[in-house]
């Protein structure tokens, strides 16, 4: 994002100090995110095949990415607890980085079950705190005005990142070795660690001294409990909350349920056929997050999750009619709706819905919960539903619970306004 030029700035165009944004501690937020959705992608279902190739049994995968995926549900309002109670969110994510960037060495040379099991709660704990501390980083360096485009170049940088280091990781773990692939990972984040010194502290020393925003600004350490329980409870809150609950129950089991799939029909040359549908994903997402940043801004942000949420059941239902495998490539593209859309509008909503009464990274924290929830119930429903039932029911079933979710954000948010109540 380009500061606009000296004589031509609205009061919107500044910062909350009434300076105009630092042009290089922006590009530095720009290059953090795309260097943490580098490090991030090592994990997840890089992990798993990792594992498999490692020819570890499927209880020992999952019961390591189980445990995993319950620290990181359960880190969830800690970690965004943590986060709103210090002013110093560069260095509570740049610490952050650091630790999920050791959790991917030590993986790389130790891999009996309890030390990956420990660096895979090490990350998802540490992730907890990092997807908070940038979306503030965010807040920070502008005004409630710019936040959708800023949120927007986060989104593409975070999506062209994950489309490169998918490649990256793809093709050293396939031709190279495992061993290699998660050293690229923490090269990633000792990377992301130097992006984040170049975010110049006194412009965010100057944003939490002078901001009106209550979303950026540090808590009272008197501050009862009562409050941080009011905006927990707020109505728009709790809906948001029930929507990310259903999408993620509909979206989570999708990939593992295909990938599943293309592995059965390919064998181990199947991974290039699941790197290549995210790699295509990441790439739209990136594409369509700019559209969908002036989209927030003019239809508002009631329409950018509802096209989010709706792209969740047509994909759904396109996996459900069947075909070749590699039309997961295709489908794929669906979930860059999706990504480009939830990317931008959770951090956008949620600094709307706190904008007046604070505690933004507590509030993100909750939705982190309510998606964990989603995504862990998600994947075991699709996999229960494919072993009893088939799995085109298991993809029919997932499409009603999208439209479930699109159905209650309609119904129950406001429309083309942001949400300040």
């Amino acid at each position: 994002m380009r500061a606009p030029p000296v004589g031509s700035t609205r009061p919107s165009d500044l910062t909350p100090s009434g300076v105009l944004p630092s042009p290089i501690s922006l590009a530095a937020l720009s290059w953090t995110n795309f260097l943490v959705a580098m490090m991030q992608t090592g994990f997840g279902t890089f992990i798993a095949v990792n594992l498999t190739l490692a020819q570890w049994s499927r209880t020992d995968i999952g019961l390591a990415l189980g445990v995993t995926g319950v620290t990181g549900i359960l880190a969830q309002l800690p970690g965004g607890a943590l986060v709103d109670a210090t002013d110093r969110k560069r260095l509570a994510a740049g610490i952050a980085v650091l630790v999920v960037a050791a959790a991917a060495a030590i993986i790389a040379f130790w891999q009996s079950l309890p030390v990956v099991v420990a660096a895979l709660v090490l990350q998802a704990a540490s992730s907890a705190v990092l997807t908070p501390a940038l979306a503030a980083l965010a807040l920070a360096l502008v005004p409630q005005a710019m936040l959708a485009a800023r949120l927007s170049l986060n989104v593409r940088y975070g999506a062209l990142g994950t489309a490169l280091a998918a490649a990256v990781i793809g093709l050293s773990g396939a031709f190279v070795s495992i061993r290699l692939s998660l050293l690229i990972t923490a090269g990633f984040g000792l990377a992301a660690v130097f992006a984040l010194r170049a975010i110049n502290p006194r412009d965010l020393a100057e944003a939490h001294k002078i901001t009106d925003h209550a979303a950026v600004r540090r808590p009272a350490p008197d501050l009862p409990w009562a409050s941080r329980k009011s905006i927990l409870a707020s109505h728009d809150l709790l809906v948001f909350a029930a929507c990310m609950v259903l999408f993620q129950l509909g979206n989570a089991g999708i990939m593992p349920l295909a990938a599943g799939s293309v592995i059965r029909q390919h064998g181990q040359s199947g991974d290039a056929v699941v790197a290549a549908a995210v790699i295509v994903s990441q790439l739209l997402a990136a594409a369509m997050s700019s559209p969908m940043g002036r989209m927030a801004d003019t239809w508002g942000r009631r329409a950018v999750l509802l096209l989010g949420l709706l792209a969740l059941p047509v994909k759904a239902g396109l996996f459900a009619l069947g075909g070749p495998s590699e039309l997961a490539v295709v489908y794929q593209a669906f979930d860059a709706v999706s990504a480009a859309s939830m990317g931008l509008i959770v951090p956008l909503l949620v600094a709307d819905i706190t904008r007046k009464r604070g505690h933004f990274n507590l509030a993100m924290g909750f939705i982190g919960l309510a998606a964990g929830v989603g995504g862990a119930g998600g994947t075991v429903l699709a996999g229960v539903a494919a072993d009893w039932f088939g799995v085109p029911f298991a993809f029919v079933t997932l499409t009603v619970i999208g439209l479930t979710a699109a159905l209650l954000a309609w119904a129950m948010l406001p429309g083309p306004t942001p949400i300040t109540r």
